[in-house]
This record gives C-alpha cells, sequence and structure tokens, in this order.
C-alpha cells in the first residue's frame, strides 16, 4: 500500500488520460465526412493517425530520423493517413487546420474540477509526449490550470523512455518516488514504474492497449489492477482516493 504523505508530485499523461483526443478527433472527421459527401472510417482514420504519431516519435527516440516535435509529427502522419485512405481530398490549408485541432481537444468532463482539487495537496503536472504549445492551448481551452507543465520535446527524451522519466524528476527536484504518474495506458505506468515512480490508473472506456507487431487493439488495463498503486473507474473516484 502506497503512503500517499511520502508523495509530493502527479504527473499527468494528458492525451487520452485528460484530454478525450478520440472524441475530439473523431467529432472533426464526421463533419469533414459530411461536407464532402463521402465512405469514411472515422475510427480507423482516427487510430491510424494517432498511433502513426506514436510509430514516427519511435523513429525519433531511435533517431531514424531528425528530432521533431509532436506537431510536426502529426502533420506529417496526416499527410501519410489521407494518402492512404484516398476519399479525402483536404487542400493543404485544409490540412493544416485539420491539424489543429489537437490544440482544442476536448477535456473528459470529470476531469478540469479533479484537478483543481489535486492542487490543494500535491504538486500537479502533465508529463507528455505531446509539444509544449498542445499542452497550453487544450489546457487553456478546458480552463484547466496546473502547477507547471513538462512536454517531453524539453527533455529531448520521449516516454516511454527511461531517461524521460528520471530527467522530469530531476527537474522537479524530487525523487523518483515522489512522484506519482497518473494515466490511462498501461504502457506509460509500468515505464514509469520501472524508474521509481509510484503509479495511479484511472479507467477511460475508449482508450485501448495497442500491440505494435499486429496493430491490434484490447482494452486497457492490459495487466491486472493490482500492478498499479491506486486506480479508479473514473477522475471522481481517483480523486476520492488520492484526497484520502
Amino acid at each position: 500500500m502506497v503512503d500517499l504523505d511520502q508523495i509530493k508530485v502527479l504527473a499527468w499523461d494528458i492525451g487520452g488520460t485528460v484530454f478525450n483526443w478520440r472524441g475530439t478527433i473523431e467529432k472533426e472527421l464526421e463533419e469533414i465526412k459530411r461536407k464532402q459527401g463521402i465512405e469514411l472510417d472515422i475510427f480507423k482514420f482516427a487510430s491510424d493517425w494517432r498511433y502513426g504519431m506514436f510509430d514516427m516519435l519511435a523513429k525519433v527516440r531511435s533517431q531514424e530520423i531528425p528530432r521533431i516535435n509532436a506537431d510536426q509529427i502529426h502533420r506529417k502522419v496526416l499527410d501519410d493517413v489521407i494518402d492512404a485512405n484516398g476519399t479525402l481530398s483536404l487542400s493543404e490549408s485544409e490540412r493544416d487546420d485539420l491539424n489543429s485541432v489537437w490544440h482544442r481537444l476536448e477535456a473528459w468532463d470529470d476531469a478540469p474540477a479533479a484537478i483543481e482539487r489535486l492542487r490543494e495537496r500535491y504538486t500537479v503536472i502533465p508529463l507528455t509526449v505531446l509539444s509544449w504549445s498542445i499542452g497550453v492551448d487544450c489546457s487553456k481551452f478546458n480552463g484547466i490550470s496546473w502547477d507547471g507543465l513538462i512536454s517531453c520535446e524539453f527533455l529531448r527524451q520521449y516516454k516511454p523512455d527511461p531517461g524521460s522519466y528520471l530527467h522530469a524528476a530531476e527537474l522537479l527536484n524530487v525523487a523518483p518516488s515522489e512522484i506519482m504518474m497518473c494515466a490511462a495506458h498501461t504502457s506509460d505506468l509500468m515505464a514509469a514504474r520501472e524508474t521509481g515512480y509510484r503509479t495511479a490508473f484511472v479507467y477511460r472506456e475508449i482508450e485501448k492497449a495497442r500491440d505494435i507487431s499486429t496493430n491490434t487493439f484490447s482494452e486497457e488495463p492490459s495487466v491486472p489492477l493490482e500492478c498499479f498503486d491506486v486506480h479508479g473507474q473514473d477522475f471522481t473516484e481517483l480523486t476520492r482516493k488520492l484526497l484520502t
């Protein structure tokens, strides 16, 4: 059982955990589909865009391609997904506009109030692979205030590389064991735990675990809940446990 009195910082994943990327992206795609009168597998398009970003980010991490941030990656992957789809016709400016949707992701309804309550006890920050500007813009868009924001683009190491979690702890001037990583994704939490972080899992129904080798999806969490120090079915339950 984790001693919450020893936890100083809650580090949050935001893409999927705090902000509902899939719901926001699919809503945008649905409007484009309606206007163009085309057939479009919206779930697949959104998935290919999101996880194509992670695939390209892995190439950045391995230095296969030059270092670029999440905004640039999203834009490059969008071109690839549109080309592969074959039915969606968008000009360069329309593609730029669609890419900007990542800066106005809608928060899950239970997130803003919970984050504000948690800040009364903890230092609460995002620790994200998304760009700093995405984190700032989405937070402003949803009226969410943080105690800081750490984007991996500044760390020059990206989650789930161990160095990203350790470098973040150095910047925060705390031991890894004094940080609790909070996320809806098993892979993020397990990587953080390996570096000494404590972990909190929050369930998001539409967030899935991805098998990279087969590009298939399964329910989260992909490990038993007992693997996490704290877990909740939503932000409300998780917040109650973290403030106990």
